[in-house]
């Protein structure tokens, strides 16, 4: 073969190899972006979610203080309205805070004793004003845990051990379910 005509092939083989580089390394260099594109997106995304579980938290926290000082205002000596008054008021202040926490991802398990700590206060705040003699000391309590129990699930830190009132009104909701599915059962399953 001519030096001419080798030199053509050589020159010819080499711009196909370089060509052929020059797309395998943009192929490779596409896919890199695209897959740090897709990690950003999902970290935004994260972030956005714990922002808004946060922001969620913290107006539900902000109920929960503001269900204690309402507490607080238990006096002794009230009519039966000024009662019904103080435990409806309280119950908005619990709707409240529920509502908040059911907006938090990824926190199952505090949502379901959050809900049973609500409840707690719930009952305990119709006891008080109803039995009390000097001071609504259930609610408080209650109430207490539940800023506890939420202020520990914002830190990091583990849940709290459960009250026994609060065990109780887990176990009450679980009945209530369990209830309600054999109801669905049977209307479903008329025989």
């Amino acid at each position: 073969m001519e030096a001419e005509v080798s030199a053509g092939w050589i020159g010819l083989i080499g711009a196909s190899v370089g060509a052929g580089g020059a797309l395998l390394g943009g192929w490779f260099q596409q896919r890199h972006l695209a897959k740090m594109a897709r990690e950003q997106r999902e970290d935004a995304r994260n972030d956005l979610m714990e922002e808004r579980g946060r922001a969620a938290a913290d107006k539900a926290l902000a109920v929960l203080y503001t269900l204690r000082s309402h507490i607080l205002t238990w006096k002794t000596g009230w009519s039966a309205v000024e009662r019904v008054h103080w435990v409806q008021e309280g119950h908005t202040y619990t709707d409240d805070a529920e509502l908040n926490t059911a907006l938090i991802p990824k926190a199952t398990e505090l949502r379901k004793r959050f809900r049973d700590a609500l409840g707690a206060i719930r009952r305990s705040m119709f006891v008080d004003a109803h039995e009390a003699r000097n001071e609504p000391y259930l609610s408080e309590f209650d109430t207490e845990h539940a800023i506890e129990l939420l202020s520990a699930y914002m830190r990091g830190d583990d849940l709290p051990q459960p009250t026994l009132r609060e065990e109780r009104a887990g176990v009450d909701r679980d009945m209530r379910q369990r209830l309600h599915e054999d109801e669905e059962r049977r209307r479903s399953d008329p025989s």
